[in-house]
């Protein structure tokens, strides 16, 4: 039961980044930040982080440009949320725009425009850590994606929707982003 999930656009946004905060630092988030995936899948991978995400030139919700992965769920236990789309800084995925220090860059929400071919409405999640994969922070989104259909996905930041890993805060996690994970709770 192999199933094409698809993803448009990530939005990491913020309401105002301070251009002297960012200039000085080393590794500061690119605020407010679009991945359109227009030219390619932009160092994005698949679930086991061995492949680059499909590129698709065009079909996204306007038309346009997105990246893709297929997912076997016939092995997939209940409850078990699998992983679909990585972006790791040491992939370099999206030029290393979205790593950094979110709580001191601004960043107040994180979007993705996504679609699958499941034949029954998934629910996504967005997993956020830090460059060495942990301390992370889970974000459901409570919204079941129907099957054939682009849908926004919107996760303000910080969020009491967060679930994290661990006795941590929101600023010892995303006070060093350098991993973001999008999959679905099967």
């Amino acid at each position: 039961m192999y199933r094409k999930i698809t993803i448009s656009s990530i939005q990491i946004a913020a309401i105002v980044a301070s251009t002297l905060m960012v200039a000085h630092r080393a590794a500061a988030a690119t605020v407010p930040f679009t991945e359109t995936f227009n030219v390619n899948s932009a160092n994005w991978f698949d679930s086991p982080a061995v492949a680059p995400l499909t590129w698709n030139p065009a079909g996204g919700p306007d038309g346009s440009a997105f990246a893709s992965t297929t997912f076997n769920f016939a092995n997939s236990r209940a409850n078990d949320p699998a992983v679909l789309f990585r972006a790791q800084d040491e992939f370099n995925s999206s030029g290393g725009a979205f790593v950094g220090n979110w709580v001191a860059d601004g960043v107040t929400g994180f979007s993705a425009t996504v679609r699958h071919d499941a034949g029954v409405p998934l629910n996504f999640f967005v997993r956020f850590a830090s460059p060495a994969n942990f301390p992370g922070a889970n974000n459901i989104f409570f919204v079941p994606v129907p099957s054939g259909t682009w849908t926004d996905l919107l996760a303000p930041l910080p969020n009491p929707n967060l679930i994290f890993e661990g006795p941590l805060t929101y600023n010892q996690v995303f006070g060093n982003i350098g991993h973001v994970q999008i999959g679905v709770s099967t």
